[in-house]
């Protein structure tokens, strides 16, 4: 066989085989907080752990500035999101996580929302209590990425 022969099979393999990734946006909200510009640390570290945990799944993610509600919104949460920004990025899943704060720093329940944007369809929607006992900041946060584990399955690649 003849160089010229592999190297066109080996580029004709190449081109071949495609690639592909489902793009997941976060968007985080936060209720019940004060609009000081502060940021909460406790909602920064559920972001870097779904972060972390879906791009280690395969995922190309994507997220915005956390968002701070003085109220927690009322009806379809998907009204504090501009879908059609969120189509034309291209991407495939939002996942929205709905923090609720009373008087402390520490929310005291996450909703999570996952919606497939286009058709614009709800795939999941869980909430957890918070408050059932703080754990060391390491054991924490691999309670985070654990509950973002949970969340892989319901993104179809």
């Amino acid at each position: 066989m003849s160089f010229k022969f592999i190297l066109v099979l080996c580029i004709g393999l190449f081109i071949n085989v495609s690639a592909g990734a489902s793009m997941v946006s976060f968007y985080f909200i936060e209720t019940g907080l004060p609009d000081n510009g502060n940021e909460n640390q406790h909602s920064l570290l559920w972001e870097s752990a779904f972060m972390d945990v879906f791009f280690e799944a395969g995922y190309i993610v994507s997220n915005t500035p956390v968002l701070r509600l003085e109220n927690k919104p009322q009806g379809d949460i998907l009204r504090q999101v501009n879908m059609h920004t969120v189509r034309n990025a291209g991407i495939d899943f939002l996942l929205i996580a709905q923090f609720d704060f009373n008087s402390d720093m520490i929310p005291s329940e996450i909703s999570f929302y996952i919606y497939k944007v286009n058709p614009r369809e709800k795939l999941f929607e869980r909430k957890i209590d918070v408050r059932a006992g703080r754990r060391p900041s390491r054991e924490e946060f691999e309670y985070m990425k654990s509950v973002a584990r949970g969340l892989v399955p319901y993104i179809a690649n």
